[in-house]
């Protein structure tokens, strides 16, 4: 009788250990720094905010919109209309976008 009680705590436990290690191999997770939660992605610049960078951009197909924090490295080219760059996600915000070699985008 003892070993029908150990079985579901057994079961239980090895459920836990596998939630747990899902949780922390997501790929969400892994990107984490600290509380941040972060992604990226490069795509083709389609679409720029007109007279400055703060604003609507279109990278990849996809719509971001940058704000006066958003942080800009042009160090492997000018970002425009036809480059390649990559965009950097913290908690939801643009944080920055970097001019990327036109082969990272291919």
């Amino acid at each position: 009788m003892k070993s029908m009680h150990r079985r579901p705590i057994t079961i239980t436990a090895m459920i836990c250990v596998l939630l747990l290690l899902a949780v922390f191999l997501s790929p969400a997770s892994a990107k984490r720094g600290g509380d941040d939660i972060r992604s990226e992605f490069r795509g083709i610049v389609t679409e720029m905010p007109a007279g400055g960078f703060s604003g609507e951009w279109v990278i990849g197909g996809r719509v971001v919109l940058t704000d006066p924090a958003t942080e800009f490295d042009q160090a492997e080219g000018p970002l425009g209309i036809g480059g390649c760059a990559k965009v950097k996600i913290r908690n939801g915000r643009v944080h920055e976008i970097d001019s990327e070699p036109l082969n990272s985008c291919k």
